[in-house]
């Protein structure tokens, strides 16, 4: 009888050759965590999360939303993404959560998982890179920061307004009247100096699942293949989805993140 008759033939020979869902299941005397906490993208707020809260809360699970400083009427500024979340992980549970972010969430998830790896139980990053930002990127993230301050937020709706569908204008509207100049511009200087998250990725042994809408432009389906290579994870891309694929297509990102999570 050889080595390879003894193992189960759904899991690879050698852990080097295993995903991270793989070892999961590996494992599987390692619960799924039953608190998520969900990060929103920029310019947006946490109501942006509605329909996937109540999807999780349905399966049983206990669904924390924070807003970010300076969003969803809260007062203040982000200063810096390593900052934003270490005040974060002092307000959140301390035991394994399942995390999830979307854009700048995204950024905030990866950042999460380097400074407490322990706290992540399972990871979920959609429309979002694990880049950092070119210098041509930073450049206009801190030209926008420095024009909203003067000019007010009006551009911001413009660019929304051409870059989703009416129906996802439509509910993204009112959350980045909610943001405040200050937040938008702390945002914007954040990213702009945030860390590539690759190496983050590949260190860590934590569940992945990666989504991306087919028709996002700003983080497409090769930067997600990136992030899901890197942390050896799953990737799901959604069909008549843009950047924002939880408003695009609900019922799809609702059904891929029941079937991880729940």
């Amino acid at each position: 009888m050889s080595v390879s008759d003894t193992l189960p033939c759904a899991v690879p020979l050698y852990p080097d050759q295993m995903t991270s869902n793989e070892m999961a299941q590996a494992t599987p005397a390692t619960p799924k965590p039953r608190t998520a906490v969900l990060l929103h993208a920029y310019p947006l707020a946490a109501d942006m999360w509605r329909e996937q809260r109540a999807a999780l809360e349905g399966a049983g699970l206990t669904v924390l939303t924070p807003d970010l400083p300076g969003f969803g009427g809260r007062e203040g500024a982000v200063e810096t993404l390593p900052q934003a979340v270490e005040a974060l992980l002092a307000e959140l549970p301390q035991e394994p959560l399942s995390v999830v972010g979307l854009s700048m969430g995204g950024y905030l998830a990866l950042e999460l998982l380097r400074q407490a790896p322990e706290r992540v139980g399972r990871l979920v990053l959609a429309d979002t890179s694990s880049r950092a930002d070119s210098p041509e990127k930073q450049k206009d993230r801190r030209q926008q920061a420095s024009r909203v301050l003067t000019e007010g937020r009006d551009f911001i709706i413009d660019a929304a307004r051409e870059e989703h569908s009416a129906a996802t204008f439509g509910k993204v509207l009112p959350l980045i009247e909610r943001a405040s100049r200050e937040g938008i511009a702390g945002a914007l200087g954040a990213m702009a100096a945030r860390e590539e998250g690759r190496t983050t990725l590949q260190g860590a042994q934590v569940p992945l699942l990666v989504i991306v809408g087919r028709e996002d432009t700003l983080t497409p389906v090769e930067m997600a293949q990136e992030i899901a290579d890197a942390g050896r994870g799953e990737l799901v891309v959604l069909e008549g989805a843009a950047h924002l694929s939880n408003l695009d297509q609900p019922e799809a990102f609702n059904a891929e993140l029941l079937k991880f999570l729940a």
